[in-house]
């Protein structure tokens, strides 16, 4: 692959993610994209030993701002101390992803992909020879875990919210069925749409919501508060293009760290030698516990704990100040303060 850096110009209102290029980027399932984009953005300052790069990785819905209530002065993540680079993932955000022309024509991308493009990154493009940390939520936590597997040399520690080393069957289902209901609208198309099929993605994001909180979360809201969160999920899936989004889904759909190690979990996570902190929702009916469970277990150096929260998989994603948000913040800030 060739590699090429380019730095964006702000715009007045927000700044412009800066641009990664890599030329003739091999997929995981041998497909090539002859340009595949990255962006990006950094906060905080590079070291003079080069040693203080924090790579922090969002969910399948998000992007590279998923952290931004996080980062900062003397925040969780402290740029006082930290030089922390945030990433779109490929398929989404300013990354490159089907919306930008190929449409379904656009390689068929995993997770490792999303890893693998991230890595030439960090080294070819930022020249980084160790990250003190890898930290991830939900997908970002599946690329996370697949950072720690493949470049142990790299990672010198593991942050996973709300993880798993593979997806489990309740969460290819809901895929499923949201994929099933975009497909139901009329303007789809088999994916090779002249519109995009705003109703159908409307609708996913209100099958997509129940599962990403608890029944008893559920049962506490107010009908008001209820209805508004449903319209939020479904107007938050409507922004997406189709494409993008189903692709994405299906990235996350098809994740299981023991692929390249033909099925033997135990072996996949026996790679990981970086202290790695295991932090899922107590409560969360997406992605539950028992894999994260799985990590603790597998993992040499894992450190585990339940965020206490009927906020279920959105307890890795809270607002600042709540229980669940001081919860991570310590949990976090004990482990970077053993990883010099």
């Amino acid at each position: 692959m060739a590699f090429a850096l380019v730095v964006a110009v702000a715009a007045a209102a927000r700044a412009e993610p800066q641009i990664f290029n890599i030329y003739d980027f091999a997929f995981e399932d041998g497909s090539v994209l002859p340009e595949l984009r990255v962006a990006y953005e950094t906060h905080g300052k590079l070291g003079a030993g080069r040693d203080n790069a924090i790579l922090l990785l969002h969910g399948t819905s998000g992007n590279r701002h998923s952290f931004d209530a996080m980062i900062g002065p003397g925040k969780t993540f402290d740029t006082d101390k930290n030089f922390v680079i945030t990433v779109d993932a490929i398929g989404g955000g300013d990354s490159s992803s089907p919306k930008d022309g190929l449409g379904q024509d656009f390689p068929r991308y995993t997770i490792r992909d999303m890893m693998a493009a991230q890595h030439a990154l960090v080294t070819r493009g930022l020249e980084l020879t160790t990250l003190r940390a890898v930290g991830g939520s939900s997908m970002g936590s599946f690329a996370a875990l697949e950072w720690g597997i493949h470049h142990p040399e790299l990672v010198r520690s593991l942050i996973l919210l709300v993880p798993s080393p593979r997806a489990e069957a309740n969460f290819q289902l809901t895929v499923d069925l949201m994929t099933s209901v975009i497909a139901l609208d009329p303007d789809w198309q088999g994916g090779r749409y002249a519109r995009n099929p705003v109703e159908g993605l409307r609708l996913a994001g209100m099958v997509y919501l129940p599962w990403t909180v608890s029944a008893a979360y559920l049962d506490r809201l107010p009908a008001a508060q209820l209805a508004k969160e449903i319209e939020d999920s479904a107007r938050a899936f409507a922004n997406w293009d189709a494409n993008s989004l189903v692709l994405r889904y299906a990235a996350s759909r098809a994740h299981d760290v023991s692929g390249p190690f033909g099925g033997d979990l135990g072996t996949a996570l026996a790679q990981v030698t970086a202290p790695t902190l295991v932090l899922p929702s107590a409560s969360d009916r997406l992605l539950g516990v028992d894999g994260a469970r799985r990590i603790r277990d597998g993992v040499k150096q894992a450190s585990y704990a339940e965020i206490p929260s009927d906020l279920g998989h959105r307890a890795a994603r809270p607002a600042p100040g709540t229980p669940e948000g001081e919860f991570i913040d310590r949990e976090i800030r004990a482990l970077l303060a053993k990883i010099e």
